[in-house]
């Protein structure tokens, strides 16, 4: 339950401070007092995102505190799988900087808004006027019910098959996709692959044969310039035999100067190198000639692989011999999605059973639950006068599957005898529809964890006796739960077990808006402003009086 809310610097509230108690908490006040900014506060650390224009003071931070209490076997789970310390009394704390930057806390501990939505989801539930509105929703329809049905485990697991349901379908869908080749462009796949494995292609061959060719298309110029350069070396007073010559008469000097033992080793190495370049230039002149056939040979290769090149818009053969490779792969999926493709689909008809029985589980309770939840609720509607209303839920069998199962649900209602029943969207008045949201909600305190609930002028439509009704039904709902209920009807707020005015005052030329606990004179005279308008009456007192004592 919520047991104390701190609000500092928000809209008209410059700070104020208020402690509830766990049972039924009214709270009543002028139009533009400041009611609604209360609420807007508390939304604030229940995860509503944050407006830096509600800021009272620009220049200052704002900051908002929740005091909750919770049951520790309930939420421990949640505390441990986010991280966090538990407390019993846990703090939910908002803040807002004047540069607009917003930041959560539970204990102290920085959290996004995703978990404090979380954690609040189970613990506090505003109603305002325009969930009221939200009543003709079927989606919101089909919700509550499944609230009434308490079928929250299973509805989860039906949810996670249904999402990898669909993940099996999309998957299909694609393999389906890429699966859907005609004939002709797999003829012509399969001949370019052929192609390019024909071709033997092979890594840093071009460059080889251009240089092979290079070789073979100037043999005689090579082969005379090889046998000049060997006869130079190798000829009898050559230069290997003047450089050996030199070599010996170094090698007498050399062990008189290290210099001279330096120049000696330096010849020794240029002669052994120049006898090595001699061999490889009688090698060479014996390879330089030329040879037609092999020529013509290298040609017709090289004149495949530009062509190859050209065909396929390629610059290298590296990049030619990767396009092979992927064609080769390309190929080999295409004929393995069919395999793929039959896999899949009995994945997804075996998932499909899977997701039906549990959508006809769902099914199944909610047409159980339907009976009980429709006496109940028109039992409650003639307690609060209306004698001859009707209810009814009506569940149909849905065209398509949701997240929500198989199901299409509408409430149907009727006020008056003998009138049809029709859907809630098209006959309800604001009156009807209050009385008819309060009885869901005191259905559902009885089937909902939520151990608070505030509700922002519930009993708006009504009056008199009716008004009075509904404060004594929230009344016993306070008696399991808390309740923290804005109203403006005398009727109302008597019933409740504490009473809170918010009221305005200027301070420093400046409107703020105030929070106090009424004692038993100070409500009985709040009680009869309600009834009398500004001017207080004697008569109003009195009534206010019987009222509070009823």
């Amino acid at each position: 339950m919520l047991t104390q809310l701190d609000i500092k610097n928000y809209a008209l509230i410059d700070e104020f401070s208020v402690n509830f108690k766990n049972s039924f908490n009214i709270i009543s006040g002028e139009t533009g007092a400041g009611k609604s900014i209360m609420l807007g506060g508390l939304s604030l650390i229940l995860g509503k995102r944050a407006d830096i224009s509600a800021l009272n003071n620009p220049e200052k931070k704002c900051i908002i505190e929740g005091k909750f209490t919770i049951d520790k076997k309930r939420y421990e789970s949640f505390f441990k799988d986010n991280n966090l310390d538990f407390e019993r009394e846990t703090i939910l704390r908002r803040e807002i900087t004047p540069s607009g930057k917003s930041r959560a806390f539970i204990n102290d501990t920085p959290v996004n808004l995703t978990t404090l939505k979380l954690f609040c989801s189970g613990v506090i539930e505003i109603h305002a006027q325009y969930q009221s509105l939200a009543l003709k929703d079927v989606i919101h329809q089909l919700s509550l019910l499944d609230k009434f049905c308490g079928h929250d485990l299973l509805l989860k697991d039906f949810q996670k098959e249904y999402s990898l349901l669909l993940q099996l379908k999309n998957k299909l869908k694609s393999l389906q996709e890429k699966g859907e080749v005609s004939l002709s462009e797999l003829e012509f796949l399969t001949f370019q692959l052929h192609e390019l494995e024909s071709a033997n292609l092979k890594s840093g061959e071009k460059q080889e044969i251009e240089g092979e060719l290079a070789m073979l298309n100037n043999a005689e110029h090579i082969s005379l310039t090889l046998e000049k350069g060997t006869d130079l070396l190798d000829k009898d007073n050559g230069i290997l035999d003047l450089l050996s010559e030199i070599t010996r008469g170094f090698s007498d000097i050399s062990t008189y100067n290290k210099n001279l033992l330096e120049l000696n080793n330096r010849l020794e190495k240029t002669a052994i190198e120049l006898k090595d370049i001699s061999s490889d230039l009688f090698y060479l002149k014996e390879k330089s000639v030329s040879d037609p056939e092999e020529l013509n040979q290298l040609n017709d290769r090289i004149d495949i692989i530009n062509s190859l090149l050209l065909k396929h818009r390629k610059n290298l053969l590296s990049e030619l011999i990767e396009l092979k490779e992927d064609m080769k792969s390309k190929l080999d999926k295409l004929s393995n999605y069919d395999k793929e493709i039959e896999n899949c689909l009995d994945e997804v008809v075996k998932q499909e059973q899977k997701v039906m029985v549990l959508s006809k589980k769902i099914t199944k309770n909610r047409k159980s639950t339907i009976p009980g939840i429709e006496n109940q609720i028109k039992n409650i509607l003639k307690k609060l006068g209306m004698s001859f209303a009707d209810f009814k839920i009506e569940i149909k069998e849905s065209e398509n599957l949701s997240k929500n199962g198989k199901d299409d649900v509408i409430f149907l209602f009727s006020a008056n005898k003998g009138r049809k029943l029709e859907s809630l969207s098209s006959i309800i008045s604001g009156g009807e529809l209050s009385r008819l949201m309060l009885a869901i909600k005191y259905i559902s305190a009885e089937y909902q964890d939520t151990q608070c609930l505030v509700f922002d002028e519930i009993d708006s439509g009504v009056s008199g006796e009716i008004a009075s009704l509904m404060g004594e039904m929230m009344r016993k709902i306070g008696e399991k739960k808390q309740i923290i209920a804005i109203t403006h009807l005398p009727q109302v707020a008597a019933k409740g077990n504490q009473h809170y005015l918010i009221y305005k005052e200027v301070k420093s030329g400046k409107s703020n808006s105030i929070i106090k606990e009424l004692n038993k004179e100070e409500r009985i005279n709040e009680l009869a402003k309600l009834l009398s308008g500004e001017k207080i009456t004697a008569t109003a007192i009195k009534n206010a009086d019987e009222l509070l004592n009823q």
